[in-house]
């Protein structure tokens, strides 16, 4: 039994036994067996719903639900296009020096992109009565409505304070606070001129974050153990969400060329780029990006970017190949472990390391110091 000094707010919110929620990486990592793993172990769990078909999204969602009947999430980015290129004949030039690598053809310059099924995913998880509607990249605005009036749950990521307050003022039920340590991309709705994004580091984000809003608050950026979770709840977070960790879990769909790259890269190895969706990300350098940073490329906007790379990228993935496909990670690397944990053993021994903190510092199963 974890100590009541690890529970938090947002267990009793959740419905969770710690307040420890697994990241919903898009591309494939978030497995319904990873999801349901969490879960199971007492941990939030939440499917990526973006780009994901809505009869798909139905079979995973149904894959969760067959596996534990405790409460998970569906996320999905709000991100709308951004700055960027919109030249994508050149951009598709440059693209087919890695296609060539993989015999593929070359670049088609006529991109439709169609809008994201979004209501009918949406239709899907009412339909489901999936209990927490997750979202990123955007503002929730009416969306929060729609899924209260469906008993749901509404969980927001932020990067910044002003869009933690807007999202808590739109009625939002939890926000993620995502220090610029974080993997994957940035979640803020506001990009600079050129498409920069704003990078506050965790340490700093979180305290100002609690301190603005009146719901519970989820660290996010560079936690990987249970030192990141006290830490996070020393700083007046609820819990804390992680995602590099989880990508490693047996039940991670991450191929073994990024599992690799992930046990081999440190802390100075990543970088926040446009170069693999046109929209800020922060990944492990890699070919691909070296290339793009040598040549001085513009990416195109987002989301014109990733569905020009996507054949080059699934080819990759294809051929484990861990350098022409995006390999995100937030910054705490030196602190993943071996390869072949299952989900459940990485929230047991979050867990474990968080309580054998507290009690070095002499705290309490109260939550009170000791004399």
């Amino acid at each position: 039994m974890a100590s009541a000094s690890l529970s938090t707010p947002l267990c009793d919110l959740l419905g969770v036994r710690y307040p420890v929620i697994q990241a919903p990486m898009a591309g494939g990592w978030t497995t319904p067996e990873l999801v349901s793993a969490v879960v199971n172990a007492g941990g939030f769990g939440c499917l990526a719903g973006s780009g994901v078909p809505p009869d798909r999204l139905r079979e995973e969602i149904r894959a969760v639900k067959e596996r534990t009947d405790r409460p998970f999430g569906v996320n999905f980015l709000l991100a709308p296009p951004g700055p960027g290129s919109q030249d994508v004949a050149a951009v598709q030039r440059f693209l087919d020096r890695f296609r060539e690598r993989f015999g593929l053809p070359r670049g088609e310059t006529d991109l439709r992109i169609s809008p994201p099924p979004l209501e009918e995913q949406l239709e899907v998880l009412f339909e489901e009565r999936v209990p927490v509607l997750s979202l990123a990249l955007g503002d929730p605005g009416e969306l929060v409505q729609r899924a209260h009036d469906e008993d749901m749950l509404v969980v927001s990521m932020v990067a910044t304070v002003e869009d933690a307050v807007r999202d808590a003022q739109g009625g939002v039920d939890a926000v993620v606070a995502q220090g610029a340590e974080a993997g994957g991309h940035r979640s803020t709705v506001e990009l600079g001129p050129d498409g920069a994004a704003p990078l506050v580091g965790t340490l700093a984000l979180i305290p100002q974050v609690v301190d603005a809003v009146g719901v519970p608050v989820v660290a996010a950026g560079g936690i990987s153990d249970g030192r990141g979770l006290v830490a996070a709840l020393a700083l007046g977070a609820a819990g804390i969400q992680m995602g590099t960790r989880f990508l490693l879990a047996r039940e991670s769909g991450a191929h073994p060329a990024y599992r690799r790259r992930l046990l081999e890269a440190t802390e100075v190895d990543t970088v926040v780029t446009r170069v693999f969706t046109g929209r800020p990300a922060r990944g492990l350098r890699n070919r691909f990006v070296e290339d793009y940073l040598d040549a001085g490329s513009e990416p195109l906007a987002w989301p014109l970017q990733r569905a020009a790379a996507g054949d080059i990228y699934a080819a990759a993935q294809a051929a484990n190949d861990g350098d022409h496909s995006p390999l995100l990670a937030g910054q705490g690397l030196r602190m993943l472990r071996e390869e072949g944990r299952g989900a459940a053993e990485i929230v047991d021994q979050v867990v474990a390391e968080a309580e054998a903190v507290l009690t070095r510092l002499g705290v309490e199963s109260s939550g009170a110091p000791s004399a």
